[in-house]
């Protein structure tokens, strides 16, 4: 049997890669390491958890009981997690980006004990996240912890790959919960992951990877014309007092706003990467995916970090300067992600020091601080306009 170790036991971790490993739980256990405290200690009292995956065709639903894992407080049991990384067949990540720098440093530590162990098999590590430069970032920031003697075995002994969890992940609503952590979503059955040729000769790989060429582009795709559409959505409908995509996809500027938002997203990152969906019909079928009361999902978790989500890779700035790059203009893509700067909830400290920041340096300095857009360049700086300019025209409605 082999072991996995899985980083991350939220809606991804468990939601996903946890019930296609049960799939196949004969043959691989599993182990779920997280830093919520409340979250590990939660599901080890409970000792199981329930999957509701939805057919969207179909319209039927199916349930499973995910069961026999282990769990691993990353914060209280760090010695567990490095020995649990260090002697996992195949490890998995499902996380935050503003979790890498923490797990990076236990990585490192369970690569350090690996060397020290003198396991010589190939370890398998499978970075997932919606962030463009996943890879890159791995790489550079676990280079950066290990001595010249570790990085040598790290180069020779660990296998980085970029994985695309393409799963919707969220969590039910009370009356239809059947246990505390309780995961419904669609019911796509593969993880992506990059082709790499190393990884077809490691024998722990699961049945349910699927290889793909040039994984890094799927990812801009992913994030730039998709995460896009649904993050415009929240910002506008959050500002107009919604609180779920099935009412914010039925809000006629919410909905609207997001609708052409997407159409502009797909334009460039399609003129980009070459393809050829036609783009009305892509932005509809997104619209409506949101519709679907099975996935009814919290527009606070979808704009949660919302200066993250403004960074110069990321869902805004990212595909609007492919529009200016092939020549359209990112109208509702600069509007949606104005919005986001009137973003403000109590559980989340960095849209309260947006606000904080908005009003002592102003919202100039704000943008250019967090889209990284350099005003000298011309189509930058007419993107930095076209958020500056909605911005205020947004303020300005209020004030009348």
């Amino acid at each position: 049997m082999y072991n996995v170790t899985i980083i991350g036991a939220g809606r991804s971790g468990r939601g996903m890669l946890g019930e296609l490993f049960h799939r196949e739980r004969g043959c691989y256990q599993v182990t779920f390491v997280d830093c919520d405290s409340r979250l590990v200690e939660g599901l080890r009292e409970q000792g199981y958890y329930h999957v509701t995956m939805n057919d969207l065709k179909k319209q039927t639903a199916e349930t499973v009981k995910i069961d026999g894992f282990q769990l691993i407080d990353a914060w209280k049991q760090p010695d567990a997690y490095h020995e649990s990384v260090a002697r996992a067949d195949i490890v998995l990540t499902a996380l935050l980006p503003d979790a890498f720098e923490d797990v990076m440093d236990h990585l490192a530590a369970a690569i350090r004990l690996r060397m020290r162990l003198g396991l010589e098999t190939v370890l398998p590590i499978t970075l997932g996240a919606n962030y463009v430069g996943l890879y890159e970032a791995y790489d550079h920031g676990l280079r950066s912890r290990l001595n010249a003697e570790e990085t040598a075995y790290f180069e020779k002994h660990i296998l980085l790959v970029m994985s695309i969890v393409n799963r919707k992940n969220l969590l039910p609503e009370t009356n239809e919960c059947l246990d505390r952590y309780h995961i419904t979503g669609d019911n796509k059955s593969v993880l992506r992951v990059e082709d790499l040729p190393a990884l077809h000769k490691i024998s722990a790989c699961p049945g349910f990877f699927r290889f793909e060429k040039d994984l890094s582009a799927a990812m801009a795709i992913k994030i730039w014309a998709g995460n896009l559409v649904q993050c415009s959505m929240a910002f506008v409908a959050l500002y107009y007092g919604l609180d779920n995509t099935y009412d914010a996809a039925y809000h006629p500027t919410a909905a609207r706003f997001a609708y052409y938002a997407a159409q502009e997203g797909y334009f460039g990152v399609a003129r980009e990467y070459g393809l050829h969906e036609d783009p009305v019909e892509r932005a509809r079928n997104q619209i409506c995916i949101f519709r679907n009361e099975s996935f009814r999902d919290s527009l606070h978790r979808i704009a949660r970090e919302p200066l993250r989500k403004m960074g110069r890779n990321d869902r805004f700035i990212g595909p609007a300067l492919l529009c200016l790059k092939y020549g359209r203009t990112p109208y509702f893509i600069a509007k949606c992600c104005a919005y986001g700067f009137f973003y403000r909830a109590a559980d989340d400290p960095q849209s309260l020091r947006m606000g904080e920041e908005i009003a002592y340096d102003g919202i100039d300095a704000v943008i250019l601080r967090y889209t990284g857009l350099n005003t000298a360049v011309p189509e930058e700086r007419l993107l930095f306009d076209l958020i500056r300019n909605a911005y205020y025209a947004i303020d300005n409605t209020e004030l009348f």
